[in-house]
């Protein structure tokens, strides 16, 4: 079992940093594809979820470096094993990058052993890929099992799994730390569900969905919320995108034009949770 540790001061952000926006970009192509009962991917979400690994990425690599703005890339064990440049790409541009179980497991659905087996799976793809060992982890919808097997079986600083906080928490069990980093899915993929009847096979399609400009300004609102609010108080923005979503052209602009309206404020800065990683434990006294 683990425990949250409380935080020996006040938490607080580098002087002069008034709203961290950290942008994780999905990296999973096909994987998660609708099944049939046969157990056959829908041909159709298949190939738009092909979308990501083959020109998605790609463009959300040339807008991030255009705004020269750092991200984490949360990258699923079998998309890195099937488009590797992606992931080395990636690394050239000084992104940070994490796990994202092997083909997009339900983890909740799994045993812990399977749930340990299909973890060590995905380390083990970055290794081969791009022979670096991740430093970070977010898993698709955490079991009850997830933060004890990450703390007694690996070596991650931090995981971005769990949905419950604002802002990154330590915890410790089984002999070791990491730190929590709180997921929130208010950027792409949540925003772009619009219920209808018949359904699409996954509410995360492109084809029928919320407009661009609508995910504009519901970012847009989000950060100006969170920007009046750092002037008193620590506050962080999860960004998270897809790039078979977000790395399509009238959405990226939608991101283009956001990021342009974020980097004109005071006091706003991009990191990776690596560096948040480092960042916040500095607000911990620790033996």
């Amino acid at each position: 079992m683990w425990n949250e540790i409380s935080p020996a001061k006040a938490p607080s952000w580098p002087e002069g940093v008034r709203v961290p926006i950290v942008i994780s970009v999905h990296h999973q192509s096909e994987e998660a594809a609708v099944l049939f009962e046969d157990g056959r991917p829908d041909p159709f979400d298949f190939s738009e979820r092909q979308y990501g690994g083959r020109r998605g990425a790609w463009r959300l690599l040339e807008i991030m470096d255009d705004h020269k703005v750092k991200g984490t890339w949360i990258i699923c064990g079998a998309t890195a094993k099937k488009y590797p440049q992606v992931t080395r790409e990636v690394l050239k541009a000084g992104h940070a990058i994490a796990g994202h179980t092997y083909e997009h497991e339900m983890m909740c659905n799994y045993p812990p052993e399977e749930e340990l087996e299909l973890i060590r799976k995905t380390v083990g793809a970055f290794e081969d890929v791009a022979g670096i060992r991740i430093r970070g982890w977010r898993t698709c919808f955490a079991s009850h099992h997830t933060l004890d097997l990450l703390l007694e079986h690996f070596t991650f600083d931090w995981d971005a799994s769990i949905w419950n906080d604002d802002l990154p928490y330590l915890i410790e069990g089984h002999g070791r730390r990491i730190l929590e980093i709180p997921f929130s899915q208010y950027g792409d993929a949540s925003l772009a569900i619009q219920i209808t009847n018949p359904a699409p096979p996954t509410p995360y399609c492109t084809w029928h969905t919320n407009t661009p400009r609508f995910i504009f300004n519901t970012l847009k609102t989000q950060f100006d919320a969170l920007y009046e609010r750092g002037a008193t108080r620590p506050v962080l923005m999860p960004l998270s995108v897809h790039d078979f979503i977000m790395g399509r052209p009238s959405r990226s602009k939608a991101l283009d034009d956001f990021l342009t309206y974020a980097k004109q404020f005071p006091g706003v800065v991009f990191l990776t949770h690596d560096e948040i990683c480092k960042h916040w434990m500095k607000n911990y006294q620790l033996a």
